[in-house]
C-alpha cells in the first residue's frame, strides 16, 4: 500500500469520525451532510483509476478506498442501534426506510461485495477513457 492511499484511508476514517461528532453535537444534517466520506472516495477514485497501472491495483484500491468508509458506517449504525440515538447514518435518505439492523447488515456485506466492485467497475470506466483519450492524443512516431 502506498503513501497516497493511505492518507486517502486516514481522510475517509477522519471524515466519518468528524460527521459523526458533528451529528452527535446537535449540529443540523443539512450542515452535517456536507462533510462527505463519498467525496473523497470519488476524489480517491478518480486518481487510483488514472494513477493505477493494472486492473488488480484498480481492484485493490476500490477495497480499500471503502474499507474506512464501512468501518465508520458500521460502527454509526452500530451506535444507533446499541442506543437508540438517532444519527445522520441512519437517516431516511440514507436507510431507504429500512430498519437499522437491515442497514447495518446491508452495509457490512455490501462493504465486502457489490459496493467496492461498483467502485472498481467506476475506475476501470474513467481508466478506460483516460487510456483512449492518451492514445488519441499521442502523436504517432514512424519509422525514418
Amino acid at each position: 500500500m502506498n503513501k497516497t492511499m493511505k492518507v486517502f484511508i486516514v481522510a475517509i476514517a477522519v471524515m466519518g469520525v468528524v460527521r459523526f461528532i458533528l451529528d452527535a453535537s446537535g449540529l443540523p444534517k443539512d450542515v452535517v451532510k456536507y462533510f462527505s466520506m463519498t467525496a473523497i472516495m470519488i476524489i480517491g477514485s478518480l486518481y487510483f483509476a488514472i494513477a493505477t497501472a493494472t486492473h488488480k491495483e484498480r481492484l485493490k484500491a476500490s477495497y480499500l478506498l471503502i474499507m474506512p468508509y464501512m468501518t465508520v458506517e458500521v460502527i454509526a449504525l452500530g451506535y444507533t442501534w446499541a442506543t437508540g440515538h438517532q444519527t445522520i447514518f441512519h437517516a431516511a435518505e440514507y436507510s431507504m426506510g429500512t430498519s437499522i439492523g437491515v442497514h447495518t447488515l446491508g452495509h457490512l456485506i455490501g462493504g465486502f461485495t457489490w459496493e467496492p466492485l461498483i467502485g472498481f467497475v467506476a475506475m476501470e470506466l474513467v481508466w478506460g477513457i483516460y487510456a483512449g483519450g492518451r492514445s488519441l492524443l499521442k502523436p504517432k512516431i514512424t519509422a525514418a
